[in-house]
Parts: structure tokens; sequence; C-alpha cells
């Protein structure tokens, strides 16, 4: 057997899909606290202090570190929609700002999204490692998207809104514990399964009572979508690995701009997860590299709707509603492709 098709077979890595279904236990185990219901009214809250565009924000980079990006878009694209209907605003600069935000803040750690614990579990990249790698191209791309937001959210404006308060902050205490348990256990030299695994079962103490909620809100259908795109995508490339490493190479060797470019490319026609799965099982990637990785991929995914599930999920909500996505597909495309820019740096 050709050695390029051993490094494939290698990456068809159970442990990963393992990892995924405890990131998706952690999304449950936060929505059955009320989880939605707190961003809700955290956003509220600070509309009336930043504008509803940057209340978005916030809260995008706030938690999408920390659960499941498409998670926060489920939560917070309801809240965008309901926003600007009710007050008849444009909903373009508050679903880019969305859309934007919580790709970058994802792309941070490994418990954003789901490309990070492909690449997490592939590299053995510790925890440090992997954040030490993404967080100064994010900062620059998250400040570009900001500055560039800026004119659309002083003309959509805020303070229409007066909650009472933010409510219950169970939601929060359980992604701080969630985010110190992954930290030790990463530290104590343990694989991501078992530092997501203990996360999730944190979250049984502050669950205890409605462990059918959480099993409710387990979302299987979304995590079976992305176990049938992780396997195809593997049995693809175990293929086509011959064809597929003289592209490849160039990125494990965290060649710029030929990575970045790549990346982007592959991101924008199978989506930002394949093609992180597809790298992967090509070529063995460095920790050191798998940040980098994290933030093209997590970029990437901001340039067209396809680059990204969470993209396809606003979109679709938003359309479903009757609400027009042209003006955000079009904007979405300038922002998204000028905040891609850092990730030649990564």
């Amino acid at each position: 057997m050709p050695a390029q098709l051993g490094v494939g077979l290698q990456q068809f890595d159970f442990s990963v899909y393992l990892s995924l279904a405890f990131l998706f236990g952690i999304a449950a185990q936060f929505s059955a606290m009320d989880g939605q219901v707190f961003l809700r009214r955290t956003v509220a809250v600070l509309e009336n202090r930043v504008g509803i565009v940057y209340a978005v924000a916030v809260v995008t980079c706030v938690f999408s570190p920390f659960i499941l990006n498409d998670v926060v878009v489920i939560v917070l694209t309801p809240v965008v929609v309901r926003y600007a209907r009710q007050f008849d605003i444009d909903a373009a600069p508050m679903l880019v700002a969305e859309i934007t935000l919580v790709n970058v803040a994802s792309s941070l750690t490994p418990l954003g999204n789901p490309q990070n614990i492909l690449l997490w579990s592939a590299s053995g990249a510790t925890f440090g490692q992997f954040v030490s790698g993404t967080w100064l191209p994010l900062l620059l791309s998250g400040g570009l998207a900001l500055a560039l937001l800026l004119p659309l959210a002083m003309r959509a404006g805020g303070a229409r809104e007066l909650p009472a308060s933010i409510g219950s902050i169970l939601p929060a205490i359980y992604l701080v514990l969630v985010a110190t348990a992954v930290i030790a256990s990463d530290l104590a030299g343990l694989a991501p399964y078992v530092s997501l695994g203990a996360g999730f079962l944190l979250g049984f103490p502050f669950t205890i009572r409605s462990v059918r909620q959480v099993a409710r809100e387990f979302d299987l259908r979304s995590l079976l979508t992305l176990y049938g795109f992780i396997a195809s995508v593997t049995v693809v490339s175990i293929i086509l690995t011959p064809v597929l490493v003289p592209h490849v190479q160039p990125v494990a060797g965290g060649a710029q701009p030929y990575s970045a470019l790549f990346v982007v490319a592959a991101s924008n026609i199978i989506s930002n997860v394949p093609a992180t799965q597809l790298i992967l099982n090509t070529v063995h990637i460095s920790p050191h590299i798998a940040s980098g990785i994290a933030v093209e991929a997590g970029l990437a995914g901001n340039i067209t709707p396809i680059g990204s599930f969470a993209n396809l999920l606003a979109l679709q909500m938003a359309r479903r509603v009757g609400l027009p996505i042209r003006r955000t597909v079009a904007l979405q495309l300038l922002v998204g492709a000028l905040t891609f820019l850092p990730a030649f740096l990564a």
C-alpha cells in the first residue's frame, strides 16, 4: 500500500467522531439551561449601549469560541429577524455582523467549530498552542470587520428595546466550567475527546431535572450530516491521495500565500469542514500549522454562502420568514473578502 494511502487510512480516526458528539452535547446542555433566552436577553441589554449591530457582534465574539458556531447562529438569527421586522430596518448589517463574527470568533479555540475539532485532534496541538496561533490574525480580522460595519451600525442605531435584565447566568457559568475543564484536561495531556466529554458531563449538575430536554436539544440530524460529510471526504481523499498530495503538501508546510488561497478556494467549493478534512486525510499537519489552517478555514467561511454551514443556516432562516437576502449575500461577499486578508499572516 502506498505511503500516502496509509496516511489517509490513519486519518480515519473515530475519536474525532466522538469529540464531535461531545461538542454537540455541550451545545445541547447549554440550550437545555435556557441558553437561548440568555443570549437573546444579552443582545437586548447590549443593544441599548452599543446599538443592535454591535450588540450582535459582541455576543457572537464572546460566546462563539466556547459553543458550536451553528448553535449561536440558530439562537441569534431569529432575534435579528424579529428585530428587523418589528422596527422595519434593514436586516443585512445585522446578519452580516452575525455571520462574520461567528466565523471569526469560533476559529479562536478548538471548541468553536467542527473544523477546529478536526485540526486539534489530528495535529496533537495543545489548547494553548492552538490559541496562540489563532488569536492575532483573528483579532485583526475581527477589528477590520467592526470597522467596516461601523457606518451601517450607526445607521441602524439602537435603544429600541428595554429589557429588564439578562436573567439566569447559569449558561454563562457552564461555559466557564467547560473551558476550565478542557484547559485542565489538555494540560494533563488527555485526548481532546476526554476533555470534551468532561465538559459535557459537567452540564448534568445543572440539567439533572431536565435530562430529557438535553436529549431534545441534541441536534442529531446535523451531527449525522456532519459525520456523512467527513466520512465521504475521507473515502474520496484516500482514493485520490496520490493526486492530491502535490497540491496539499504546500499547505502542510504553511507556504503563503498558497496555503490561504488553497483553503479559501476549497472552502468555497465544498465548504470549510470538508475542505479541512480533505487536507487532514492527505498530509500530516503539525500543531503550528493546524492553528494557521483553522484561521484560514474560519475566515474562508465568511465569503460565500457555501463557505460555512453557519452561513447557510442564517440565510435560510432569514429567507424562510420572507426577508430578502440578496443584499446580505452581496455585503457578506465584500466584508468576507476583506476580513480574509489577515489569513495570509497565519
